[in-house]
């Protein structure tokens, strides 16, 4: 009795260590959410992530044509008081139609107020994503490992980078989890809209997830999903021709302006910042030296990934696998295609998977996965850039092969590597149901 009495004890004593390390960490991620997210959006400045779909959408709701370059100067002369130049890369407006509708309850608000909600908006957003996996795997205030995924993605600095820069991929991110748990829910046109939201902002992120559904052959989903994209894209062609305005021209004229001379986006050493690119193309740059190359091998690499993760998710019946198969899906998403820091927020997807796994049957495989993550917890490639700027990096080192091939685009290669991870993950699963229908069979 003694014996068991003092086992418990010290269960007991544990369990209160444990919880008190949870809190402190809870307590720490907030403080650096907080800190490096909204208080770092610059409301005094101008210029951020919002400026151009705010401007668009506001010249598209006045009855204007928001891809024209003079328009945007004018609007933002009359709303910001600044002076643009009509002839430079960011006048030239583009954004996926269905943004201009979405954005529209912030579009009517003066400059002044828009930055200000704005950022509460995407706090708003990073709440939703947290509640809404919490809720899809079943986590409850009385498991611990319920507060470690919130610390966990409070701390990921993709979600900081995001709310700081005003990206709406906070919201999109947002969209998405919202529609993987109306659909876990069997609530299809509900999970339709919300995917069509997001693909609506950002179809290269929410795309990726509606493969799955595509898979398991989810029509009504799909069909909503579809449906609330062009009825979105319909009410921006119907407010232009009521206005009788006319757009197209100017609007793929944009496109094409934003093609060839949008550095920023560039994957090449033309972009002084293009480790801040989180997709293959900038890896395999490094080592060919060649565009066309990197964009082969990152969309041959991607394609490849994409074929293997289709084939075990086809080959493993229900619904067990479901929030695996998108964690890997969300992740492959990220590596053939543009994108940024911040469209790692999607990451607090794989990273709910392995927290709820931890003490399951891929438990392993869980915590490799949850360390391969944490280098997102921390704006590695930012810093390394910063360094690299105030000569505290040597320049021999600047111009080598490991230092642009390997140290400044790791987190990408912890990108490919998570998805291997998340891969064999699956590839165990479809495994040990083969097994179990070969010896129960």
């Amino acid at each position: 009795m003694e014996a068991i009495a003092s086992n418990a004890a010290a269960v007991g004593k544990e369990s209160k260590w444990t919880w008190i390390l949870l809190w402190m960490l809870l307590l720490l991620s907030a403080c650096e959410f907080v800190v490096r997210g909204p208080l770092r959006f610059p409301y005094s400045a101008n210029w951020n992530d919002l400026a151009q779909n705010y401007a668009a959408t506001r010249l598209w709701l006045r009855g204007q044509d928001f891809a024209r370059p003079e328009n945007f100067a004018s609007l933002w002369d009359e709303e910001v008081h600044a002076t643009v130049s009509p002839g430079t890369t960011r006048t030239h407006i583009a954004p996926p139609p269905g943004t201009l509708v979405l954005l529209a309850p912030i579009a009517v608000l003066p400059w002044q107020a828009a930055k200000f909600v704005w950022p509460m908006l995407l706090v708003a957003a990073a709440g939703t994503i947290i509640w809404s996996l919490a809720r899809l795997v079943g986590f409850t205030r009385s498991q611990p490992r319920a507060y470690g995924f919130v610390a966990f993605c409070l701390a990921l600095a993709p979600f900081h980078t995001g709310i700081a820069g005003g990206n709406e991929t906070i919201l999109v991110v947002a969209f998405c989890t919202l529609g993987v748990l109306a659909a876990s829910e069997e609530r299809d046109i509900m999970a339709g809209v919300m995917f069509g939201a997001a693909c609506s902002l950002k179809p290269h992120i929410g795309a990726f997830l509606l493969l799955y559904y595509l898979l398991r052959r989810r029509w009504r989903l799909l069909t909503a999903a579809a449906a609330f994209g062009v009825l979105l894209i319909l009410i921006v062609i119907l407010r232009m021709q009521v206005a009788g305005v006319p757009w197209a021209h100017d609007y793929f004229h944009n496109i094409q302006v934003l093609s060839a001379n949008n550095r920023i986006d560039d994957f090449t050493s033309a972009n002084p910042v293009r480790f801040l690119l989180i997709n293959l193309q900038v890896v395999f740059y490094s080592f060919t030296s060649s565009a066309t190359s990197a964009n082969i091998l990152a969309l041959a690499t991607g394609t490849l990934l994409i074929a293997i993760w289709g084939y075990l998710t086809l080959r493993e019946t229900g619904n067990k696998t479901e929030l695996l198969a998108l964690s890997t899906i969300a992740v492959i998403g990220l590596l053939p295609v543009y994108h940024r820091l911040y469209d790692a927020s999607i990451l607090s997807i794989p990273a709910c998977w392995c927290i709820s796994e931890l003490n399951g049957e891929m438990r392993r495989v869980a915590r490799v996965a949850l360390i391969i993550m944490t280098p997102f917890l921390f704006p590695g490639a930012a810093v390394l850039q910063q360094l690299a700027r105030n000569g505290r990096i040597p320049e021999s080192w600047l111009s080598s092969w490991w230092w642009n091939g390997v140290v400044m685009p790791h987190q990408t290669w912890f990108l490919l590597l998570l998805a291997l991870a998340l891969l064999c993950a699956l590839g165990r699963k479809h495994s040990q149901t083969v097994s179990k229908i070969i010896f129960t069979g």
